[in-house]
């Protein structure tokens, strides 16, 4: 019942929106029936009929956003490996996902270890900085925040042979602390999950994305169409930290 009055309420609210302006929506992994890495992860099955509606309304699903209408960027956190048991649906598909990598994961179990990443990369697939260990940022003093933001970004440069100049804040939490962090530290490009059109971005530079990962095909259409931007001050609310509490 609750998903019922989920999916009418952004069905509705996507109707109201009705926008045509280019967004990010990201997930957390794909997987076929016999191999599930994280419970986060969304079926192949659903994933392709997300990018069925995409195509049907449109939209040009691109590796990075350049024009202000119909035009979509698919991104995945944390660099499980479902996206790579899956990865030849991307390629014939001419999808290239930017995946944001937590360093602390590569190569634990589920997770992509630093071989697929290279393959992935040379394959089309754009990975960036998700921080060193996948915690809360807003959590550590402003030594360990330091260390978090440019470990990972130097990791990530020595092992892609590329600038990592783009973050995603793990957990999606962030504070006005953490964005002067990130910029000191060479970011340039900084990725929150609270929800909007990509030109919409917040005066400091932060880029809005869309979770999709477990979104029906009505709701996904909905989303795409701008269903959660006015639910953005409740993310925000639960996502942006005014008041730290670090060691």
């Amino acid at each position: 019942m609750l998903q019922k009055i989920k999916e009418i309420t952004f069905v509705l609210s996507g109707k109201l929106a009705s926008s045509t302006q280019s967004a990010i929506v990201f997930y957390h992994d794909v997987h076929l029936p016999q191999q599930r890495y994280t419970d986060m992860s969304t079926d192949m099955s659903l994933f392709k009929e997300h990018m069925a509606i995409l195509k049907a309304e449109g939209y040009a699903i691109v590796p990075k956003i350049e024009q202000e209408q119909y035009q979509i960027q698919v991104c995945f956190d944390d660099g499980f490996r479902g996206i790579y048991d899956n990865k030849q649906y991307f390629i014939e598909q001419q999808i290239y996902p930017t995946v944001f990598l937590a360093i602390s994961l590569i190569g634990q179990e589920g997770y992509l270890n630093e071989e697929e990443i290279i393959e992935l990369q040379t394959l089309g697939f754009i990975f960036e900085s998700h921080a060193y260990a996948h915690e809360n940022l807003t959590t550590f003093n402003d030594a360990e925040l330091k260390y978090e933001l440019e470990a990972s970004k130097s990791y990530l440069e020595s092992l892609l042979n590329k600038p990592v100049n783009e973050i995603c804040f793990p957990i999606g939490y962030f504070s006005d602390r953490v964005l002067k962090f990130c910029k000191e530290a060479g970011y340039t490009v900084l990725y929150s999950s609270l929800p909007g059109r990509y030109f919409n971005k917040r005066t400091d530079g932060l880029m809005y994305r869309n979770l999709v990962q477990f979104s029906s095909p009505k709701e996904f259409k909905a989303i795409v169409k701008g269903a959660m931007d006015s639910f953005l001050w409740w993310y925000r609310k639960k996502q942006y930290v005014k008041t730290e509490v670090y060691k």
